[in-house]
């Protein structure tokens, strides 16, 4: 079976998109499929320009330069496989031969249409997520990367139910579990040991992400167990991502914990994996998700959750994690306290759950999508 990817431009910079088209190629070619991935090219974004035009040279290479030699592979192809539903726009490009979408959240096209609060999309914002949802609506077969996405997609009636399914994501990296001694060693550069207890939060500074739930918990926590006169469950909080917003530092400072929290960016992903093989557990009270990678990520190296009782965390975690109110930090914190002697069992019951989402199985579930299209096709 001939596959033809089409991935995201790289210079956009979207690590999580990356990744997948990467695994995607790789599995999909391990498992006996030709595969071929294309991307736009950096052509006009490689002249000298503003950079406040960047987007928009951006979307030279998408709309102009791109399609012009895209129809060359999608003659080549068996079927067309879209890896990032906001390349949506160019399956009329590929209408010619079967053809499926990923999506992976319809968090943008829900802002273009108002129905997030605080995120206000622009005109060519609302027009580009058009184009996407019409892309959508062409192409053979969408598949989601999670029960909600697919349930979102339907209430927003984007696609036929006939037309929607879902194939689980696969861990799009090896995250597995890092001893000690190797640990240390990858920790040390980030002010931490392997003694060290603390918790960790991985996420940009969304409101979605909701890293002040995190913090809030934390504060709770430290201020019971000194209100006890006992040790915290853990001493410092680690956010992966970037700095703390002026409110969340001032709060810090406020509840005399800014000490102790620490903020890190740029880091590889074998230091990803001993930060969270070390961490005392995961907070994850994130709102809203397409899939929820982190949480399946810190469980496959050994790493406890605690994580909003909302869909698709709470669809995907198992047994193995917490599932709390995002909105009720001292909820939050009593559920830490409650679960404290369990964590060993959580390590446990998490490394099972994560075994679920291995990348090959996820690509077995294309393959079956493809099978799906192609003999739809026929039969018309």
């Amino acid at each position: 079976m001939k596959v033809l990817l089409i991935g995201n431009l790289p210079m956009d910079g979207q690590t999580s998109m990356l990744l997948f088209q990467a695994v995607i190629e790789r599995e999909l070619a391990r498992l006996g499929c030709n595969v071929r991935l294309v991307t736009a090219k950096p052509l006009a974004l490689r002249l000298p320009y503003p950079k406040r035009l960047r987007k928009w040279v951006g979307y030279i290479d998408k709309f102009v330069f791109f399609p012009l030699t895209l129809w060359r592979h999608v003659r080549w192809a068996d079927v067309v496989h879209v890896t990032d539903h906001s390349n949506a726009m160019y399956v009329p490009r590929v209408v010619g031969k079967p053809n499926i979408v990923t999506c992976h959240d319809v968090i943008a096209i829900q802002a273009a249409l108002g129905m997030v609060d605080g995120w206000s999309v622009g005109r060519t914002g609302r027009l580009f997520q058009r184009l996407i949802s019409q892309g959508l609506q062409r192409t053979d077969l969408v598949t989601c990367v999670s029960h909600l996405t697919r349930r979102h997609l339907l209430e927003l009636e984007l696609v036929d139910e006939k037309k929607a399914t879902v194939v689980l994501n696969g861990l799009n990296a090896d995250f597995t579990v890092v001893s000690p001694e190797q640990a240390a060693p990858l920790i040390e550069r980030f002010g931490l040991t392997v003694q060290d207890r603390y918790f960790m939060h991985i996420g940009w500074d969304l409101a979605r992400k909701n890293r002040m739930a995190a913090l809030k918990a934390f504060i709770e926590l430290q201020q019971r167990a000194a209100a006890g006169g006992r040790s915290p469950v853990a001493d410092k909080l680690l956010f992966v991502g970037p700095d703390l917003s002026a409110e969340m530092a001032e709060l810090a400072r406020a509840n005399g914990v800014l000490e102790q929290i620490l903020v890190i960016r740029d880091v590889s992903h074998d230091e990803l994996c001993a930060l969270y093989a070390s961490a005392t557990a995961l907070l994850f009270p994130s709102l809203q998700e397409g899939f929820g990678w982190p949480v399946i990520e810190a469980q496959a190296c050994g790493c406890p959750v605690f994580t909003s009782d909302l869909a698709p965390m709470n669809e995907i975690g198992g047994e193995g994690a917490v599932y709390v109110d995002p909105l009720d930090a001292s909820a939050f914190a009593t559920a830490i306290e409650q679960a404290t002697p369990r964590l060993g069992e959580m390590r446990t019951l998490g490394l099972a759950n994560a075994a679920l989402y291995s990348s090959e199985r996820m690509a077995l579930g294309y393959i079956e999508t493809y099978r799906r299209v192609i003999e739809a096709r026929q039969r018309a």
